[in-house]
């Protein structure tokens, strides 16, 4: 990664930062401190935590979090994209409470389950079956482990830098360091584990190729097409920085897996938000397989994988053998019926509306950089924003990894100061919950975060800005 150089008036502006936002809440300050005698860190979900501590949230309704401290936040996180309707929506509320009172989670199918696949399988053309289970990491496990069995193949191609849970056969270069030797060139990456306890036989399975390079994924299928099972793709990474991908790699993609009698496997996770058929009717390019999680469990625990008929039928118990695929929360009537409430709340037009927002917020944040004389790039599509300092454009996952992090720490907390809350790395998303107004709000408040830190940030060549 960067090396940091930090200059005095960066510590100093760090030191600053550090101590208002302690000042600000020390009563999640306290929560930490409680919470880190019965948990490692206080934490029980890695990407939630950010130095000092996080903040102990207490309550959300819309588009707005409060503290333990009763500081309250324009939440522009979301849950990591997951809440596309904010906090508390009435419809949501109003189901999972009625349901409450029959029960939750039976060994047995429900209608809801059967209502919710209808209407994803009815939104996304490539999807004709559908199997439910309780995070997006599980949704990518079966769609694997069904494109392995389907095509007797073992090697799984993915995209350095892509995030697709904590399955280890994709925790393979989520987060390389690109200065390191072992991670291979910018256009010939090799597969690193990227977390111990990982198996490192591991990346005999997998091979990484760059986001955007056409000419890589060629190389991989010409060397060992006949190994590959899938494929797997996320058409704009959400980890990496909000990246759409390039229409014809995607193509590429999809040409080369049809040739090799591979199968093409999009994670949607995060971006079925994106359009009402998912990003894939967006590049039109048909996977055989798509994984869903986030916003169609309306808040509560789910995850789904789905696509075509000949692939699905494997878990089909009726066969002699089928694929086993179980878990005890699987169609569970809560996470049911808050995603068909959810989902039923978000057609067409809710989609367009809320994707205008985003444009808003990726211009306004444009506009806010370059008056502050800061080098950065904004990227993302539709509701989706990623804010990345010290670069000019991010095509790829290296385009954007080898930067000073300190950075976007430094600009998150001054962000939290001003009452917006988003990723520590610098992501954003909107929801229903908001309007022009509220985005006007964010960015007023972005403006002034900015403003607050800018000295410890790159200047732009020219830039009338103060000293670095």
């Amino acid at each position: 990664m960067a090396v940091q150089i930090v200059s005095p008036v960066r510590t100093e502006m760090e030191a600053d930062v550090l101590a208002a936002y302690r000042a600000r809440t020390p009563i999640s300050a306290a929560l930490h401190e409680e919470a880190s005698v019965v948990m490692p860190g206080g934490d029980t979900r890695t990407v939630a935590f950010h130095a000092p501590y996080p903040l102990a949230v207490e309550h959300g309704q819309g588009s707005v979090l409060r503290d333990a401290d009763g500081n309250e936040y324009l939440d522009l996180l979301n849950n990591y994209t997951s809440l596309i309707h904010g906090h508390a929506h009435p419809a949501i509320t109003r189901a999972v409470t009625a349901q409450l009172r029959f029960g939750t989670a039976f060994p047995a199918p429900n209608r809801s389950q059967t209502r919710l696949a209808t209407i994803v399988t009815e939104r996304v053309a490539s999807v004709d079956l559908i199997r439910f289970c309780n995070s997006g990491t599980e949704a990518v496990m079966n769609a694997l482990r069904a494109a392995r069995a389907f095509t007797g193949r073992d090697l799984v191609v993915k995209i350095e830098g892509g995030y697709h849970g904590t399955y280890d056969d994709v925790e393979v270069s989520v987060h390389p360091d690109p200065a390191a030797d072992a991670v291979g060139s910018d256009e010939a990456p090799l597969p690193v584990v990227d977390t111990l306890g990982v198996p490192a036989n591991t990346v005999e399975a997998v091979a990484v190729i760059p986001f955007n390079d056409i000419a890589a994924a060629e190389r991989v299928f010409r060397e060992r097409g006949d190994q590959i099972a899938a494929v797997i793709v996320e058409p704009v990474m959400g980890a990496s920085g909000m990246i759409p991908a390039d229409h014809h790699f995607l193509e590429a993609l999809r040409a080369l897996t049809v040739e090799s009698g591979a199968l093409l496997i999009f994670d949607e996770v995060m971006s079925f938000r994106l359009m009402p058929g998912g990003m894939q009717e967006h590049y039109r390019v048909r996977p055989d397989l798509t994984t869903f999680a986030k916003i169609i469990g309306g808040g509560f625990p789910v995850g789904a994988f789905g696509g075509r008929a000949a692939v699905m039928e494997q878990f089909n118990p009726h066969r002699p053998a089928p694929l086993w695929q179980s878990g005890t929360f699987n169609g569970n009537l809560a996470t049911m019926v808050a995603g068909v409430a959810a989902m039923e709340a978000y057609p067409a037009s809710e989609v367009v509306r809320i994707n205008r927002l985003g444009d808003r917020l990726r211009s306004g944040l444009t506009a806010a950089l370059n008056d502050a004389g800061v080098v950065g790039a904004v990227t993302g599509f539709g509701s989706f924003v990623g804010l990345h300092l010290g670069v000019q454009s991010v095509r790829s996952y290296r385009d954007g990894a080898a930067v000073d992090k300190g950075l976007a720490r430094l600009l998150h907390l001054a962000l939290l100061l001003e009452g917006v809350a988003c990723a520590p790395r610098l992501m954003w998303c909107t929801s229903t919950a908001m309007d022009e107004a509220t985005i006007d709000d964010v960015l007023a408040r972005a403006r002034r975060a900015l403003a607050a830190v800018a000295p410890a940030l790159p200047a732009r060549r020219g830039a009338m800005a103060a000293v670095r």
